[in-house]
């Protein structure tokens, strides 16, 4: 007969697996690379940037003739709003001055009112969505707290130790515990428990050895929330891009980090 029930020699088997809380006389720690995926595309910048262009005007240059008077009617909004996107396509053309279309026959509006004046025509831009500045307030201000700042780039949550040292969140593993459970634990220890965390898995992506203990790091998703750093543990917090974070940390940090995060 089994001494003790099942579960638990299962639950003592997977602790097997758990980390010691030291190392070959090393402290161990855990900590989270926390980062805030990019919300909007990068832009495109030369040779994608002509690349787009050129197929836009190849697409164009080489449609068939569009029949206008099939779907609009005469001097309404919608044949306006077609012929002001007309022109617009019209007046930027880079790769061959000689194929620049000319404008379609007929673009003048018949009159379609009573008092015999023509309506005038609305840009383009006031026709169609307005679309939102790629450069938020927070980017204005230089508001490195907040996650509405560098929209297309990752962020990544480091704190400031009460050494002063800029890092991840981090703590001692205590004994039989799991990894990535510790990790989590730091996180909410050193953060605060307002922050929504998805973390990839429970095998670290990377580690640091310093003099007297080495971190293990797991990578973590921010789902919602911001970090309300504890102060005996950590004084400030920054969400920063891979270059800013470059500036901050130690040298040495760099060198065990920078190949954890993504490049752009």
């Amino acid at each position: 007969m089994f001494r003790c029930p099942l579960v638990s020699q299962c639950a003592r088997g997977m602790r097997g697996f758990s980390s010691s809380s030291r190392l070959s006389g090393t402290a161990v720690r855990a900590g989270v690379v926390l980062q805030r995926d990019p919300i909007v595309t990068q832009p495109i910048k030369g040779f994608e940037a002509i690349a787009d262009k050129y197929f836009a005007w190849l697409e164009y240059v080489t449609a068939d003739r569009f029949p206008r008077d099939l779907y609009f009617k005469q001097g309404s909004s919608n044949e306006r709003s077609w012929i002001a996107q007309e022109k617009e396509r019209a007046a930027e053309w880079y790769f061959d001055p000689s194929s620049k279309p000319k404008e379609r026959a007929r673009n003048k509006l018949q009159v379609d009112s009573e008092d015999g004046e023509a309506m005038p025509l609305k840009t383009t831009s006031e026709q169609m969505v307005e679309v939102q500045l790629r450069e938020t307030s927070a980017d204005a201000a230089g508001d490195v707290r907040s996650l509405e700042r560098k929209l297309e780039r990752t962020l990544y949550l480091i704190v400031k130790d009460k050494s002063g040292q800029w890092l991840f969140p981090q703590g001692e593993v205590q004994d039989q515990e799991l990894l990535h459970e510790a990790a989590r634990r730091n996180l909410k220890s050193t953060c605060g428990d307002k922050l929504s965390v998805w973390t990839v898995g429970r095998a670290p992506v990377g580690h640091h050895q310093a003099g007297d203990h080495t971190a293990f790091f797991i990578k973590g998703h921010i789902l919602a929330g911001q970090a309300s750093p504890s102060k005996p543990l950590a004084s400030d917090f920054k969400w920063v891009t891979r270059e800013e974070m470059e500036s901050l940390v130690s040298a040495d940090y760099w060198k065990s980090v920078k190949g954890m995060l993504s490049a752009n």
